[in-house]
């Protein structure tokens, strides 16, 4: 719950030791699992990217996940 942070109105996971098609697999999986739309970036370093969860999909994301979120982390979610 907290390799992650809220980007403007979009949400990334820190996946920086993930490969490229480690994450490729991850936004499939959530793609074609929870219609959630999201995106691999660059993280900054070399062979590092994260995973940005499109603003478009929060609202999927946020009704997924809440009931698992503790408290002190929910506001990743507002």
């Amino acid at each position: 719950m907290d390799d992650g942070a809220k980007v403007g109105k979009g949400l990334k996971f820190c996946t920086n030791s993930f490969s490229y098609n480690d994450c490729l697999l991850i936004i499939k999986a959530l793609n074609n699992n929870f219609n959630i739309k999201a995106s691999i970036q660059s993280a900054g370093k070399k062979d590092q990217y994260i995973i940005y969860i499109w603003k478009e999909s929060m609202t999927d994301l946020i009704n997924i996940v809440s009931p698992y979120i503790v408290p002190d982390m929910r506001y990743k979610l507002n």
